[in-house]
């Protein structure tokens, strides 16, 4: 229950969390550098964290890349295009119906780059 002074989120069936100290700091940095694009992301992501219809701002990522293994579950592993650099990779756990960022970060991940 919330109560006077507590901070209000928008309703959401998912809850976004950080993987790690460095997903949030990347997290972080997105929301100094680009924060319209990162709120925008955050509403697309937790609207519909499989949503295909912008192909070139969110998709699943491929080969290895393409899952991730948190909490010993095998997790689908997407990617969300912030800006033209910045990037938001998350994990898909629908058991919990947490989004985890694997990565985020103004710069382009350099693991994608074949």
């Amino acid at each position: 229950m919330t109560g006077r002074g507590d901070e209000l989120h928008p309703p959401s069936k998912w809850k976004v969390v950080a993987r790690d100290r460095t997903a949030a700091t990347g997290w972080r940095d997105l929301a100094v550098q680009a924060p319209e694009n990162l709120r925008r992301a955050w509403i697309a992501l937790t609207s519909d964290p499989r949503s295909s219809a912008d192909l070139s701002r969110q998709h699943r990522l491929k080969r290895d890349l393409k899952q991730v293994k948190i909490a010993g579950a095998e997790l689908e592993q997407w990617q969300f295009e912030v800006t033209g650099g910045g990037r938001i990779w998350y994990a898909i756990d629908d058991d919990r119906k947490t989004l985890w960022v694997t990565h985020a970060g103004p710069g382009h991940p350099r693991r994608t780059d074949r």
